[in-house]
């Protein structure tokens, strides 16, 4: 159904190459997926896909896309404009379109628990919670008559029930899907083909790589394949060092015995030695060109939260006893919210979409700015609440209160391999993962004792989230993290919460991650 040739893609502003020679043919029933880290160019090659030749005008591009197939469906990352502003009635029944099938739009509305009614009310889908959102656009896209589709980031703030309804229509649909996703478990039980960008050598080289598996076996494959070529090169890096040491010695000995003889006849038959000597010199160039290479691994995230002081263990700083708490996105009152925490506890809760977690986490991030001694870290689900998009990322944290030097900022943003370029872009044009990484930079900068963190992983790539995991397992202050990722909730929190419309109930870890398979780091 869709067959690229040699694909090359160039970012136009820098010249930088995110995709390198991609080779690929996806057949129809195939199910496509796009990694990488942060930036490197999964969204643009999933639009080149079905856009090019008018692709981006953001992108150069070089090579062949032959498609075979009459029509498409598109999931955006985010919510796009033309969307936003319309209210549910129009998004379903304003525009007559021939191949939307009705019955499949009221059927797909049960399957993902959305309330059909609320397809012909005047309520804006801006106002819908993210995974609202998410829903919405799938009962219509899924209700289409279309022969493959494009999805950016489809499991992006579902709830659990939904991610798992996801995965098993991903699975078993005989529709041709490409699709970009971080969620290592969602790629694991979904995809049988991988498309891996990479960016090397401080993203100065482009690595693409295909290989038809799912991502697990996919990521045990590249790293045993990783660690088997470095112990090679190593080996005969070790080989040829060793002789060209002795090389070397032989020729500083040869050297010195020519300076020094002054003979003629013994002076002949050391040159020709030296002559020797020199020859299989050029001999070692060529055999050291023909080593095996270090491999090229892109460079993992380096940031620590060690030096944050946390507050005594016993501290209470959140008790709600029948706490109110009023839903926008639904109009709904939850009354009975009761939650106690400690200042070094680790809360994960969970939800449908729509009930309120966001809201919860926002009115807790409120009530606790009213406590002057803690130090509030808060990622929620729309960095723009707290990001500035018009300024470049340095300028951003270098107008943070704790900051010690401006050297500072680069080293942090460096170490999360933002380029010399990247960190004077404008926060708006960088991507959603490298968003969460500046609000991570500010975090460790405000040096937060407390974090509220909403769908904290969903926007890092699955090379990054065991390196994010094992960042927010080692913080030694408290958290209260509102996430669908199970692999995350398993690894960082200890107590966990599922948010329903009779408030907060607590749930056992055994019976949330029951039938859920522990991915390890």
């Amino acid at each position: 159904m869709l067959h690229i040739h040699n694909l090359t893609l160039i970012h136009v502003k820098d010249l930088r190459v995110l995709v390198n020679g991609l080779n690929i043919s996806i057949e129809k029933g195939g199910k496509v997926a796009i990694i990488g880290e942060e930036g490197n160019g999964k969204s643009s090659l999933l639009k080149t896909l079905f856009q090019a030749p008018n692709q981006p005008n953001y992108l150069l591009l070089e090579g062949e896309i032959t498609r075979s197939y009459s029509s498409y469906g598109y999931l955006s990352q985010g919510l796009s404009e033309d969307i936003a502003g319309l209210t549910l009635e129009n998004y379903f029944f304003g525009q007559v379109e021939t191949d939307l099938d009705y019955g499949l739009v009221y059927r797909n509305a049960k399957q993902l628990a959305f309330d059909s009614e609320r397809l012909t009310s005047n309520q804006q889908i801006a106002s819908l919670s993210g995974g609202e959102r998410l829903k919405v656009q799938f009962i219509k896209l899924l209700s289409l008559d279309k022969d493959i589709l494009f999805l950016d980031e489809p499991s992006n703030d579902l709830d659990i029930q939904t991610l798992i309804w996801l995965e098993n229509f991903i699975r078993t649909s005989k529709k041709t899907i490409v699709f970009v996703s971080h969620d290592e478990l969602f790629l694991s039980k979904t995809a049988n083909k991988i498309i891996h960008l990479e960016s090397v050598k401080k993203k100065t080289v482009a690595q693409t790589t295909v290989e038809t598996s799912n991502y697990h076996s996919y990521r045990e494959k590249r790293e045993a394949t990783y660690q088997k070529q470095v112990l090679k090169a190593r080996n005969e890096q070790k080989e040829f060092d060793k002789a060209m040491t002795k090389h070397l010695r032989q020729k500083s000995q040869v050297r010195t015995t020519l300076l020094n003889t002054h003979d003629a006849t013994a002076g002949r038959l050391i040159a020709k030695k030296m002559k020797s000597v020199l020859a299989r010199e050029k001999r070692y160039e060529k055999t050291k060109e023909g080593l095996t290479q270090f491999p090229y691994h892109e460079d993992c995230i380096e940031l620590s939260f060690k030096n944050i002081a946390p507050l005594p263990a016993s501290k209470q700083i959140v008790y709600f006893d029948q706490y109110p708490l009023h839903i926008k996105s639904n109009n709904q009152t939850l009354s009975s919210i009761t939650l106690s925490m400690r200042a070094r506890d680790r809360i994960g809760i969970i939800g449908e979409n729509g009930i309120g977690k966001s809201t919860l986490l926002k009115m807790i991030y409120k009530y606790l700015q009213e406590q002057k001694e803690l130090s509030l870290g808060y990622l929620p689900q729309d960095y723009q609440e707290i990001l500035d998009g018009e300024k470049s990322p340095y300028a951003f944290l270098t107008n943070t209160k704790n900051i010690q030097t401006h050297q500072d900022v680069l080293t942090h943003l460096a170490n999360l391999q933002f380029t010399r370029q990247e960190v004077h872009h404008p926060i708006k044009n960088l991507s959603g993962g490298q968003q969460a990484k500046v609000l991570l930079v500010k975090i460790l900068i405000d040096q937060a004792n407390i974090l509220l963190l909403d769908e904290p992983s969903r926007n890092f790539s699955p090379t990054s989230q065991p390196h994010i995991r094992q960042l927010f397992s080692d913080f030694r202050g408290g958290i209260i993290c509102v996430s669908h990722d199970r692999a995350f909730l398993r690894q960082v929190c200890d107590t966990f919460y599922h948010l329903t419309s009779q408030g907060l109930i607590p749930i056992d870890s055994q019976d949330l991650f029951e039938n859920t398979p522990h991915y390890k780091n």
